[in-house]
Parts: structure tokens; sequence; C-alpha cells
């Protein structure tokens, strides 16, 4: 067997660290566990540049670097729970301070300090950071025809009742001290220090073609450059964006009990253009636009920091009015092309219209009679 790409069965098996070893020893390779190997820790570590493929776990490919807990069929993320489990493949690693580094052109190269503290610009910040990735699939498209798509997840659901996922990220903190598992050089804490960065998933648009809406002589319309593109196939479907917790169907709890409640459902981080548009819809007439009937609130349902003309609520881009702040602190209510009207229901108005003229409802006038008397 080449030295470095091995198989252990049963009769090897007191032999599957001293082969992973020599494996290493050879310049790094490949060590496949077979079926008829008792499970549990059938190895210790496995060194930089060896690759495990366990396949003594439900007849699946598990596929491990570094020290992980998989090497005993653990599944960490369901630790103590009583969910059902099943897989095909499983890509395991863990990662330390020590793992080796490389740069873009796959040399040595050593770790960059973690950018703590104040924010860095972009240009600084691209060239102090490091990344892992467990798996990275690339494709290059020099074709104006077909389609790139570098991962594709597809879950079809075929009986009644049956639930699919297209795919499923999470990014979780743990204050683990696995004595097996933790690295010996990391850093001493309390519980109620803990804490980490987590980003479910980020994704990255990097456009170095034109700009949208500057179309090249060379197509014929502006290409579209999309973060998050969310299609419907089919018949009605629910909801194109939910936000959760995990005890989001829980009717018990309030606003107040949610756990992983989220301290804002939307942030835009500097991110927009001066000429950009915070949210469009283009959809024709349908049956609500924002819906907050089910929610109440504590400092308002809305807040504008109003700062003139334009800076408020305008009505049909302008022509039938709109209402904003002066900078002292004064409320604007502005007319459309034919006046303002207040109504009130059951025939009752007042209005001011083109060149001031003034209309009212008989009952609005014998009130306003009224109040003036009483003046």
């Amino acid at each position: 067997m080449h030295r470095n790409f091995r198989f252990i069965d049963k009769n090897d098996v007191e032999f599957t660290q001293r082969t992973i070893d020599e494996i290493a020893e050879a310049g790094g390779g490949v060590c496949v566990i077979l079926p008829d190997i008792a499970k549990g820790v059938a190895f210790e570590t496995i060194p930089e540049g060896v690759t495990v493929i366990d396949l003594r776990y439900g007849g699946s490919l598990n596929i491990l670097a570094g020290n992980h807990p998989r090497k005993e069929g653990l599944w960490t993320q369901y630790s103590h729970l009583s969910t059902g489990l099943a897989r095909n493949v499983v890509i395991s690693d863990s990662i330390t301070n020590d793992t080796p580094i490389e740069n873009w052109k796959s040399e040595p190269h050593e770790m960059q300090a973690a950018p703590y503290g104040d924010a860095l610009a972009s240009e600084d910040y691209r060239h102090q950071h490091n990344h892992y990735q467990n798996l990275l699939s690339e494709v290059f498209n020099f074709s104006d025809t077909l389609n790139a798509v570098a991962i594709w997840g597809d879950s079809g659901a075929f009986v009644p009742g049956a639930k699919s996922w297209g795919g499923f990220f999470s990014a979780r903190s743990w204050p683990v001290r696995w004595s097996s598992y933790t690295p010996a050089t990391s850093k001493e804490y309390i519980d109620e220090d803990f804490d980490a960065a987590l980003v479910g998933i980020e994704v990255d648009v990097l456009n170095s073609g034109r700009d949208w809406g500057d179309p090249s002589p060379l197509l014929a319309t502006s290409m579209a450059k999309v973060g998050v593109q969310i299609v419907g196939f089919g018949k009605r479907n629910t909801a194109a964006i939910e936000i959760r917790t995990e005890d989001s169907d829980d009717p018990s709890k309030g606003p107040e009990a949610r756990r992983g409640a989220w301290r804002w459902g939307l942030i835009i981080r500097n991110a927009l253009h001066e000429q950009s548009t915070l949210l469009h819809c283009e959809n024709g007439h349908i049956r609500r636009g924002i819906d907050l009937t089910l929610s109440t609130f504590e400092e308002g349902a809305l807040l504008i920091s109003s700062n003139g003309a334009g800076s408020g609520i305008v009505f049909d881009l302008g022509s039938s009015g709109e209402v904003y702040a002066e900078k002292d602190g004064k409320l604007v209510v502005k007319g459309g092309a034919n006046g303002v009207r207040l109504d009130v229901g059951g025939g009752v108005f007042f209005q001011i219209g083109p060149g001031g003229k003034v209309e009212m409802s008989a009952a609005v006038r014998t009130s306003l009679k009224l109040a003036l008397q009483d003046d």
C-alpha cells in the first residue's frame, strides 16, 4: 500500500495510531478506517497533513482532521439531547492558534494578529485577519450562457407533512472545557466572562464590474448584483424571510422571556449610496403595506429624524402633500395640489383648498361658531 494512503481493518486496529503517524512522517495523506472496526476511539490524534476517512458510523462518510470529538462518533451539536439524527457525509476539523497558515499562493505564512479594538479601514482589514475554510467550493465562469453555482442544496418533500430545508447553517458559541479536546494553551476564563462573535451566514458580493444603473456598451442592460435572492416557485408561499427565536412557537412566553431574541430585526450599517433607496417595492396593487397590528410599541411604531421638507412622509412624490418637521421642532403638514382635508367620518370634515379657500361641514361650522363665541 502507498505510504500516503492506508487502510485500517479489524486486523490492523491496534496499529491505527502508528499508521496515522507514519502517514504524517511521509508528508501527509489519507487513512481509511473500515466498518469492521469497533466504534469508539480507535486513535488519539490526527497530525497536521493527515485526513482520516472513518466508515464505521451508519455507513456514512466521515472525513476527520484535527482533534475533534467526531472521532468518537459524537454529534457535539446535539449533546445530551434526544434528537434523532442521520447523515451521509460529515467533514470535521478542529483549529487552534497553532493551525498552519498559508498565503494566497499556498506558501507558509504567519498568522495575523486579530484586529481587536478600534475598527480598521477596509484597506487595512483585508490584510490583517485570517480565514479557515473547512470546505471551499469555487468555480471560474468564462461562459455568458452557463450559470455558475458553487454550492447547490436541493431537498424534496414527497409525502404529506414532510419538511425539507434546502440548507441549514448554524454558528454557535460554547464555553466548553473538554479536557481531551481543549488545547492546553487556551486562555483561562470564567463562564460569566465568556463571549464570542457569531455570524450565521455571510454573503459577499465583490463587484469589479460597473455600477448598477450604468450598463456596459457590451450589454443591453445593467447586470444585477444581488446579495440574497429569494425566488418563489409553484403555488403561493408563506414568507420570503422569517425571523424567529428557538421558542417563537411557545405561546406562554412574551418578548421579555424569549431565548435568543434579537436586539434589532434588521440593521443597515453604512451600506447605502447617497442615491440609494432603503426599501423598494414594485408589485402593483396589493392588500397591505406594513402590517404591525399584532404588535404594540413603547417608543413609537415609526421614528423619523426629520430635517425639513422632503425628509418626512411624502405622498405621491409630493403632489399630494407631505408631513415633516422643521429643525426648530415645528411640525408641518403641507397640502397637496388640491389642498388639505380633515375628515372625521360621518360627513364631518374641514378642508383648505387651493388659494386658501376653506370648506367645512355644517357640524364643524356650528362647533367653530360656538368655540369663537366662548372666547
